[in-house]
């Protein structure tokens, strides 16, 4: 990620918006930000962070309420706007906060844009502009998260080295993201799971297990001897135990089997012999029953035999009047057809007498259309003279039409004319009424910016007298402050040189009581002791001299920290009385004499203040006027356009009018011209077409009707001529038909005479229908046959049964049903031992099965288990999977890092990963010590010094920052912000960190440094000078050597 530019509004101590142009830096890829303490330096990190993140680069400044401003008007909104290249790629961000403008009960203004940049277009990064959206995508981009940004590439104040000193997994998390180990982090979950599911598939196999074992129980009867079930009722029994048992139980019902099926066999047999001696006599029974029911229907059928003599007698009969039958039904349709022709002769005749009347009425209504020949052909004549006026009066109607078109149009250009002229002359007055407001407010802002200057001459002096007077307010407290710290320190001193000398003079008493004789003096050597000193009875103790001689110095360290702070704060008053009397305010006397309570100063500052206020209301309404000059100036420039407009608009009408007017004197006199050469009568194209319609519509209907009266008398003619035609053959018809009727009726009278009927009633009751008699005759034959079949069937059985009795089929009853129930007993007691041996052996493979499932899946599971303790760190290392992999990656960040820090400790350090456990049984191995060269032993990073933390932090980032942009593609760290830490390094392990850091931009790494050190202001030729105005607001700017 490389800036291009930071667009700074109303952020931190940014009053208006300050733009940073990082392009100025001409491919200087080093440079320093410089600038006093509070200027704004870490506000240009916190802006780059915010943007990007949302949140500044320091916890401290976590809250971006914080942000805002205070110099900052209250209609301007906090934003910031941060243009950068990452992966030659540009992208565009703006984040803008909300706030509550004096007036409003709730916040405004909060506005979001993520872009990207491509020939002069923008494409959204994100959807829509939501906080979580940016954020996610921002991340995703850049491949860090905030805190992970601020440990690599911004390091903010006291942040970038909890990197070094961080517990493991604190590392870890940074490591992960940035390697991409999370999907290991995945793996140890995926293994959890499946080992959580390996348990529970082991469990449910052991149940399983024990089910099927348990359910032997249920499976095989309980019998007397069972080592099965004696086995089951104990409390503990493994699978082999249970097998054995089973197959013992298996092996008692497999010989019960052998026993049941030989006694089921015997069974059967026995059985067999019985059933087939009872089928015989139950065959013998059914046919002396058989020969009675054939005499008793041999007996019934004879009895029928007279009946069946006289049905014969009635067949014959039935069948000597079939062909009469013939004859009878040609008789009848010959009467019919008779009767048939009479009707269509009266038909006939009815047809002839209606034929003749229509003639009669067709032929007056021809005659009388006729007549009407004279009529038809003056209608004729009329509609061709008035089909010769029809274009002369169609002509004559368009241009009356014209006429009245071209006046209406006449009068709507009047009306609009009338219009615009009355809108010209409104516009004039709006124009005057404009312009006359405009002057007046011209001549009442004339003065504005002379009056906008005095008021910042103003304000920045009030500033300068305001800081005049708190810096005497705090040097009044500073001085009383000095005092009484004096006063306490001189107190403590004095009591200390009075218990340094009552202890001194004990210490000689001291000594003197452990001299003797001929033992040499500690102080002066003598051998013989004639004055010893005597010791006193209120000397101090060591710990009491102790003790004060400590209350001493603190309050001597109290009394020059105050007495410092009073001298600083005079010279700054000296300063800022210097800043008064350069603006025409001199003191009077000494420093802060001015500016005391009722000084000149004072009184000026609050004579300042009162006026700054009336001039202040009048720039704002000043102010306001001009905002009210340029908007009427606007309405004035658009009154202008628009009177313009209208005066084109008004000459355009004026023409059209004209024009209309021409036009309807010309068409008018065409008009009368036309009217002059058509009749009065059809001037008008309505009558005319309606006279026309109506000649059209009687000649139609007159010709209509002549056709008719034509068509209708041929066709009436046509009809009587058919009718007279139709009438004379039926009267033919007719006479045939009664001939061949009475022929018919002779013939069969002849036929009754010859086939020996008497009368017709004789002949009729002989008939039979066709299918009664075929009936009959079947009945007859059928009698026949079943009579001689059953004499035969008879004498058949008597002959089979002679000599033979009936059986006794009770006894063989009982005999086969006792045997039956013997042969179901044992074919129960076999089935009963085969379900037991299916039940048994399908039991036995169930439990095979089930054991074999469970061993396999107590080893799945063990084997699942054993790999996640591997995976997860479960060991005595206390090292997972991923961290042994993110171990790998610190090593190679350590060698990187240690080539930097051995030449910048001057060979004293270099940084390696800890072997040592974590306490409370937390994950380890990234933990970091530190080898002194000095003192040939490992120890902590922590116990390293401020200076000797800055070097190893920053080598530590360097070399992260070699290592990720050598492995990682995905994460592009070109770009490195170092915010403080340089004022803590000695003059020569800063000119090795120097050129640590110029060797990294040559590399084609971006930069940034925050730092007051001097010597980085001369050894880095591209600074960005952070300045404070006056006002205490600050700006930027570059410079480049």
């Amino acid at each position: 990620m490389k800036p291009i530019k930071l667009a700074m509004t109303a952020f931190g101590p940014y009053k208006d918006k300050e733009v940073i142009d990082f392009t100025e830096l001409n491919g200087h890829r080093l440079f320093l930000v410089s600038g006093n303490t509070g200027a704004g330096k870490t506000s240009i990190f916190d802006a780059i962070c915010f943007a990007l993140y949302g949140e500044a680069s320091g916890e401290d400044r976590s809250d971006s309420r914080q942000l805002r401003s205070q110099f900052a008007s209250d209609d301007v909104y906090t934003s910031v706007e941060f243009e950068f290249e990452l992966k030659n790629r540009t992208y565009r961000i703006l984040r803008q906060l909300p706030h509550v403008k004096q007036g409003n009960k709730s916040a405004t203004g909060e506005k979001y844009e993520f872009v990207e940049t491509t020939g002069g277009r923008e494409k959204m990064m994100v959807d829509r502009y939501m906080v979580r959206q940016i954020n996610e995508r921002m991340q995703s981009l850049i491949g860090l998260t905030k805190d992970q940004f601020s440990q690599i590439v911004m390091l903010p104040q006291g942040e970038f080295r909890k990197l070094l000193t961080s517990d493991t997994e604190n590392k870890e998390e940074i490591m992960r993201r940035i390697f991409r180990t999370h999907l290991f982090k995945y793996v140890a979950e995926a293994l959890n799971e499946k080992r959580r599911s390996a348990q529970n598939g082991c469990e449910l196999a052991e149940r399983d297990l024990k089910m099927h074992i348990t359910g032997l129980r249920l499976a095989l009867s309980e019998r007397e001897g069972s080592e099965l079930h004696r086995l089951l009722d104990e409390e503990h029994y493994n699978t082999h135990q249970v097998l054995d048992a089973l197959d013992a139980e298996l092996a008692f019902y497999e010989a019960e089997k052998a026993n049941r099926a030989a006694q089921l066999e015997a069974d059967i047999k026995r059985h067999k012999e019985l059933l087939e001696r009872y089928h015989q006599a139950a065959m013998l029974n059914e046919q002396f029953a058989e020969l009675e029911r054939k005499r008793s229907e041999r007996e019934r059928r004879e009895l029928q035999l007279p009946e069946m003599e006289r049905e014969r007698a009635r067949l014959a009969l039935a069948e000597k009047t079939l062909p009469l039958q013939v004859q009878e039904r040609h008789a009848a349709a010959a009467a019919e057809d008779a009767r048939e022709k009479e009707r269509q002769l009266q038909a006939a005749g009815g047809a002839k007498r209606q034929a003749d009347e229509a003639y009669r009425a067709a032929e007056e209504a021809y005659k009388r259309e006729e007549g009407l020949a004279e009529r038809r052909e003056e209608l004729v004549r009329g509609l061709e003279r008035l089909n010769r006026d029809l274009p002369v009066v169609r002509e004559l109607d368009a241009k009356r039409a014209s006429v009245e078109r071209i006046g209406k149009e006449a009068s709507q250009a009047q009306a609009e004319l009338a219009a615009v002229e009355g809108a010209v002359a409104a516009r004039q007055e709006e124009r005057k009424k404009l312009a006359d407001q405009v002057r007046a407010l011209d001549e009442q802002v004339r003065r504005l910016p002379e009056m906008s200057e005095k008021l910042e001459r103003m304000r920045a002096e009030v500033k300068v007298l305001q800081d005049c007077l708190q810096l005497t307010r705090e040097l009044r407290d500073a001085s009383s402050d000095e005092a009484g710290k004096q006063r306490l320190f001189e107190t403590a001193a004095q009591e200390y040189g009075k218990l340094e000398e009552a202890w001194l003079a004990g210490q000689a008493g001291w000594l003197a009581g452990h001299l003797h004789d001929g033992m040499p003096c500690p102080v002066c050597g003598s051998a013989e002791h004639p004055h010893k000193a005597m010791a006193g009875e209120d000397m101090p103790s060591r710990e009491a001299l102790e003790q004060q001689r400590s209350r001493r110095s603190e309050l001597e360290s109290q009394y020059l920290a105050a007495k410092s702070r009073r001298e600083l704060l005079n010279t700054q008053l000296e300063a800022k009385e210097q800043e008064a009397a350069a603006l025409g305010y001199a003191a009077d006397g000494a420093a802060g004499g001015a500016a005391g309570e009722g000084g000149e100063i004072e009184r000026a500052y609050q004579s300042l203040v009162e006026e700054g206020k009336q001039l202040s209301a009048a720039v704002k309404q000043m102010k306001a006027d001009q905002e009210a000059a340029d908007e009427l100036k606007k309405q004035l420039a658009q009154a202008e356009e628009t009177m313009e407009a209208l005066q084109r608009e008004r000459e355009e009408k004026s023409a059209s009018l004209q024009s209309r007017r021409t036009a309807l004197a010309t068409e008018q006199a065409l008009y009368e011209q036309a009217l002059n050469s058509v009749p009065e009568a059809i001037r008008s194209l309505a009558a005319l077409e309606r006279r026309l319609a109506e000649t059209e519509a009687e000649r139609a209907k007159l010709e209509a009707a002549w056709r008719a009266a034509q068509q209708q008398f041929q066709q009436a003619r046509e009809r009587q001529a058919a009718a007279a035609a139709e009438l004379a053959g039926a009267e033919r018809q007719l006479a045939e038909a009664s001939a061949r009727r009475d022929r018919a009726a002779a013939d069969f009278d002849a036929g009754l005479q010859r086939a020996g009927f008497a009368a017709d009633a004789e002949y009729q009751q002989a008939k039979l229908p066709d299918a009664a008699r075929e009936e009959l005759k079947r009945a007859i034959e059928r009698f026949d046959a079943e009579l001689a079949t059953v004499r035969r069937q008879a004498e058949e059985l008597e002959a089979q049964l002679k000599g033979k009795e009936r059986a006794d089929l009770a006894l063989l009853s009982e005999e086969t049903a006792r045997l039956e129930q013997q042969v179901e007993q044992s074919r129960q007691s076999l089935a009963k031992a085969q379900d037991h041996l299916d039940r048994g052996a399908e039991g036995r493979e169930r439990i095979v099965q089930a054991d074999k499932v469970w061993r396999e899946a107590e080893r799945h599971y063990q084997l699942v288990k054993d790999l996640y303790d591997v995976v997860r760190g479960d060991n005595r290392f206390k090292i997972s999977f991923e961290r042994y992999l993110l171990i790998e990656f610190l090593d190679r960040i350590l060698h990187a890092a240690n080539l930097r820090l051995q030449s910048i400790s001057g060979g004293q350090f270099y940084l390696a990963r800890s072997d040592r456990l974590e306490k409370h049984g937390k994950q380890s191995g990234l933990g970091l010590d530190v080898f002194d060269n000095y003192t040939g032993q490992y120890r902590d990073v922590k116990t390293l010094s401020g200076g000797e933390k800055f070097n190893a932090s920053l080598c530590l980032a360097l070399g992260m920052a070699d290592v990720i942009q050598a492995y990682e593609g995905g994460i592009s760290l070109e770009t490195m912000f170092i915010d403080e830490g340089f004022g803590s390094l000695d003059e020569e392990s800063l000119g090795k960190a120097i050129d640590t850091l110029i060797e990294l931009q040559q590399t084609g790494r971006m930069i940034g440094i925050i730092s007051h050190v001097q010597e980085l202001k001369q050894a880095i030729p591209a600074v960005l000078e952070v300045k404070k105005s006056v006002e205490g607001f600050s700006y930027t700017r570059f410079r480049v050597s």
